[in-house]
């Protein structure tokens, strides 16, 4: 019963926030007006500026991410 309500009850929420998210139009806020007008305005040419992560950073975290799990789950296995 109580998974009935707590479900029911989630259930309630998202139908009432989703129509308050529906009924907003962020685009016509954000970018409407001039804003197609300045970007067609922008000269210049070339390549674009580096902004992202350096992606052997972003590998190298995800092998230590996973050596550690990996490490944990053979430990605990061990154990039991």
């Amino acid at each position: 019963m109580k998974r009935l309500t707590a479900f029911a009850s989630c259930a309630f929420v998202y139908l009432v926030t989703a129509s308050v998210a529906l009924a907003q139009d962020p685009t016509q806020s954000g970018y409407g007006g001039t804003g197609g007008n300045i970007q067609g305005d922008v000269e210049g040419g070339g390549t674009l500026p580096f902004t992202g992560l350096d992606l052997l950073l972003l590998v190298g975290a995800g092998v230590l991410l996973l050596a550690a799990g990996f490490t944990l789950r053979r430990v605990g296995r061990a154990r039991s």
